[in-house]
């Protein structure tokens, strides 16, 4: 069985676009759960903790502006991504910073970020209770942890049927509500409380062709055959020019004591 990992240095700006009109949507509504908007406490201080790119923080200054005492840390394990999200601050002038992270490991005090929020990460984390226990660690007693799971990412179903040998690994098998239970327990392991589940669903529309580029580009398996299997079964089912996808998600929220 064959693994899929993306490969993000491939992707372009336009592709990075895109993939932010699915990613936001979860991740403001995670902003949300976790009270930052529409309006921050006082003072907040957010690690915007597998970062990415960006998105979360882009999201949550496009809303509240630039003259805030927010501050936001960006930190992600690939410099790369540290990078995008640096040049990002700089352009817009947020008050952020962007450093590498492991997320597993996290170079921050004890006791220090008002916020931890993780969007997607989390899924992809090696050790997930080590890197919930690091959240834990760097949040302030009575601060916040956000978190975004996929359940039923848009493209699943299309893989499973028609990429053989495919492995999604053990993240999407279970279905939504034992990922609701399995990260109730990890929380509550790691010491937070009301913890607060919440579903999501977002509906994505793009042109076919484009999307078959961009997922050649995030999955390497589909270089050789897989790609010409998938290419044909996708156009067959949804024809050419723009199709719809469904995605699901859960966000997650919880308060340490």
């Amino acid at each position: 069985m064959s693994r899929t990992k993306p490969d993000h240095p491939k992707f372009s700006a336009a592709d990075m676009a895109k993939m932010e009109e699915i990613t936001g949507v979860p991740a403001k509504i995670m902003l949300v759960q976790s009270g930052l908007l529409p309006t921050p406490p006082q003072n907040a201080k957010v690690l915007d903790n597998a970062c990415g790119s960006g998105v979360l923080t882009s999201l949550l200054f496009d809303a509240i502006g630039n003259s805030t005492d927010t501050a936001v840390v960006c930190g992600d394990l690939k410099e790369h991504m540290a990078n995008s999200a640096w040049e990002r601050i700089k352009a817009n002038g947020w008050n952020a910073e962007a450093t590498v992270a492991d997320s597993q490991a996290l170079p921050f005090p004890d006791n220090h970020f008002s916020h931890n929020l993780m969007n997607f990460g989390m899924q992809l984390m090696p050790d997930p209770a080590l890197a919930i226990k690091e959240s834990f660690r760097v949040l302030k007693s009575g601060g916040t942890v956000g978190m975004t799971y996929w359940t039923a990412p848009g493209w699943l179903e299309s893989f499973k049927i028609a990429v053989k040998g495919f492995d999604p690994g053990p993240m999407f098998l279970d279905g939504p509500e034992s990922m609701k239970e399995a990260i109730t327990n990890l929380g509550t392991a790691a010491g937070f409380t009301g913890v607060n589940v919440q579903p999501c669903k977002v509906e994505y529309t793009d042109d076919l062709s484009r999307y078959l580029s961009y997922m050649k580009d995030l999955f390497p398996i589909l270089a050789g055959e897989a790609g010409v299997e998938y290419d044909a079964y996708m156009r067959g089912r949804y024809g050419d020019g723009d199709f719809t996808l469904t995605w699901e998600a859960i966000v997650v929220t919880a308060e340490k004591p």
